[in-house]
Protein backbone atom coordinates (compact mmCIF):
# COMPACT_ATOMS: atom_id res chain seq x y z
CA UNK A 1 0.00 0.00 0.00
CA UNK A 2 1.35 3.69 -0.92
CA UNK A 3 0.40 6.88 0.88
CA UNK A 4 -0.83 9.93 -0.76
CA UNK A 5 1.30 11.55 1.78
CA UNK A 6 4.60 12.49 1.73
CA UNK A 7 6.38 14.03 4.56
CA UNK A 8 9.92 12.89 4.57
CA UNK A 9 10.93 15.26 7.54
CA UNK A 10 9.37 13.48 10.10
CA UNK A 11 10.89 10.96 12.67
CA UNK A 12 8.62 8.17 11.46
CA UNK A 13 10.64 8.23 8.12
CA UNK A 14 12.78 5.32 8.58
CA UNK A 15 10.45 3.43 10.77
CA UNK A 16 8.16 3.52 7.74
CA UNK A 17 10.81 2.59 5.36
CA UNK A 18 12.04 -0.43 7.09
CA UNK A 19 8.01 -1.33 7.68
CA UNK A 20 7.46 -1.27 3.98
CA UNK A 21 10.92 -3.47 3.69
CA UNK A 22 9.64 -6.26 5.77
CA UNK A 23 6.13 -6.31 4.16
CA UNK A 24 8.22 -6.71 1.09
CA UNK A 25 9.81 -9.55 2.75
CA UNK A 26 6.51 -11.11 4.15
CA UNK A 27 7.66 -10.44 7.91
CA UNK A 28 4.39 -9.48 9.86
CA UNK A 29 6.62 -9.51 12.59
CA UNK A 30 9.07 -7.38 12.28
CA UNK A 31 6.11 -4.55 10.08
CA UNK A 32 3.82 -4.79 13.17
CA UNK A 33 6.94 -3.92 15.30
CA UNK A 34 8.01 -1.29 12.50
CA UNK A 35 4.93 0.18 12.40
CA UNK A 36 4.21 0.64 15.70
CA UNK A 37 8.13 2.61 16.16
CA UNK A 38 6.31 4.55 13.39
CA UNK A 39 3.50 5.61 15.01
CA UNK A 40 4.81 6.01 18.82
CA UNK A 41 7.30 8.40 16.76
CA UNK A 42 4.08 10.29 15.08
CA UNK A 43 2.49 10.50 18.19
CA UNK A 44 5.18 12.68 19.65
CA UNK A 45 5.32 15.03 16.79
CA UNK A 46 2.83 17.64 16.89
CA UNK A 47 1.29 17.63 13.66
CA UNK A 48 -0.95 15.26 11.70
CA UNK A 49 1.28 13.64 8.87
CA UNK A 50 3.44 11.12 10.99
CA UNK A 51 0.10 10.01 11.96
CA UNK A 52 -1.60 9.56 8.58
CA UNK A 53 1.52 8.23 6.89
CA UNK A 54 2.08 5.56 9.54
CA UNK A 55 -1.43 4.38 9.45
CA UNK A 56 -1.82 4.11 5.41
CA UNK A 57 1.00 0.98 5.89
CA UNK A 58 -0.66 -0.73 8.69
CA UNK A 59 -3.48 -2.20 6.28
CA UNK A 60 -1.09 -3.76 4.40
CA UNK A 61 0.46 -6.02 7.26
CA UNK A 62 0.15 -9.61 6.67
CA UNK A 63 -2.89 -11.04 9.26
CA UNK A 64 -3.78 -7.85 10.71
CA UNK A 65 -6.83 -7.12 8.95
CA UNK A 66 -9.02 -6.76 11.59
CA UNK A 67 -6.77 -5.71 14.11
CA UNK A 68 -5.57 -3.20 11.75
CA UNK A 69 -8.72 -1.35 10.91
CA UNK A 70 -9.58 -0.13 13.86
CA UNK A 71 -6.16 1.03 14.36
CA UNK A 72 -6.12 2.90 11.87
CA UNK A 73 -9.76 4.35 12.28
CA UNK A 74 -8.32 5.57 15.46
CA UNK A 75 -5.32 7.07 13.84
CA UNK A 76 -7.29 8.58 11.46
CA UNK A 77 -9.35 9.92 13.87
CA UNK A 78 -6.51 11.32 15.81
CA UNK A 79 -4.89 13.12 12.48
CA UNK A 80 -8.29 14.51 11.50
CA UNK A 81 -8.54 16.56 15.16
CA UNK A 82 -5.39 17.70 15.05
CA UNK A 83 -5.74 18.72 11.35
CA UNK A 84 -8.50 20.76 12.42
CA UNK A 85 -7.06 22.12 15.43
CA UNK A 86 -4.11 23.25 13.36
CA UNK A 87 -6.59 24.41 10.92
CA UNK A 88 -5.03 22.42 8.25
CA UNK A 89 -7.82 22.45 5.17
CA UNK A 90 -5.40 19.78 3.93
CA UNK A 91 -5.18 17.80 6.61
CA UNK A 92 -8.52 17.25 6.89
CA UNK A 93 -9.05 16.31 3.44
CA UNK A 94 -6.02 13.73 3.61
CA UNK A 95 -8.03 12.17 6.81
CA UNK A 96 -11.31 12.12 4.84
CA UNK A 97 -9.59 9.98 1.90
CA UNK A 98 -8.18 8.00 4.41
CA UNK A 99 -11.71 7.38 5.94
CA UNK A 100 -13.01 6.61 2.41
CA UNK A 101 -10.43 4.10 2.26
CA UNK A 102 -11.85 2.34 4.88
CA UNK A 103 -15.20 2.40 2.80
CA UNK A 104 -16.15 5.28 6.29
CA UNK A 105 -18.84 7.42 4.06
CA UNK A 106 -20.09 8.57 7.86
CA UNK A 107 -16.75 9.99 8.66
CA UNK A 108 -15.74 11.09 5.05
CA UNK A 109 -18.78 13.02 5.30
CA UNK A 110 -17.92 14.40 9.07
CA UNK A 111 -14.45 15.24 7.50
CA UNK A 112 -16.18 16.99 4.37
CA UNK A 113 -18.09 19.27 6.88
CA UNK A 114 -14.94 20.40 9.29
CA UNK A 115 -13.59 20.75 6.28
CA UNK A 116 -16.23 23.20 4.95
CA UNK A 117 -15.90 24.81 8.52
CA UNK A 118 -12.53 25.52 8.08
CA UNK A 119 -12.67 26.89 4.49
CA UNK A 120 -15.37 29.17 5.88
CA UNK A 121 -13.00 30.37 8.81
CA UNK A 122 -10.01 30.68 6.70
CA UNK A 123 -12.26 33.05 4.01
CA UNK A 124 -13.61 35.31 6.83
CA UNK A 125 -10.09 35.65 8.10
CA UNK A 126 -8.82 36.47 4.46
CA UNK A 127 -11.64 38.90 4.50
CA UNK A 128 -10.46 40.75 7.67
CA UNK A 129 -7.25 41.32 6.94
CA UNK A 130 -8.19 42.55 3.35
CA UNK A 131 -10.18 44.93 5.26
CA UNK A 132 -7.75 45.81 7.51
CA UNK A 133 -5.24 46.68 5.06
CA UNK A 134 -7.56 48.78 2.92
CA UNK A 135 -8.53 50.85 5.79
CA UNK A 136 -5.91 53.46 6.54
Amino acid sequence: MTTTINDSSGPWREYIRAMDLTLAEANATAAVRAWRNAYAAALGTPGWRGLAAASLRIGAIPGCANASEALARETYWTALFRARQQGSLNGVLEAAEAFGTLGDRTMVAQCIRVAESLAALNADRYLRALREEAVP
